[in-house]
């Protein structure tokens, strides 16, 4: 995947993440290096730091990354489809717009 960040940026964001939702950031030295590090690796970075963002406002604190690498996929997976769907629902509306300036 062409969109990278780093394992430091993926922990800066979800401490960010979880002080912006006023919930607890954990931190776990140093086994979160070489998670966040793995997860930086292995996504593409819009869609984990969306991610992240959903993980941390769906559940409560405190957190660890960790917590959030064990259900990375399951997350990743949600997020995508929920950003095709709306780009598809965008796209429709757009089209009926266009049909619509025609007539």
């Amino acid at each position: 995947m062409s969109d990278r960040t780093t394992g430091q940026d993926l922990l800066l964001f979800l401490e960010k993440s979880c002080r912006e939702s006023n919930k607890l950031f954990i931190p776990d030295s140093p086994r979160q290096e070489a998670v966040a590090q793995a997860l930086a690796e292995h996504y593409d970075s819009g869609l984990l730091f969306d991610s992240i963002t959903h993980f941390v406002k769906s559940r409560p604190g405190p957190f660890l990354i960790f917590d959030f690498a064990v259900e990375s996929k399951k997350i990743t997976d949600k997020v995508k489809q929920e950003r095709e769907s709306k780009n598809m629902f965008m796209q429709i509306v757009k089209d009926t717009h266009d049909r619509m300036m025609k007539e």
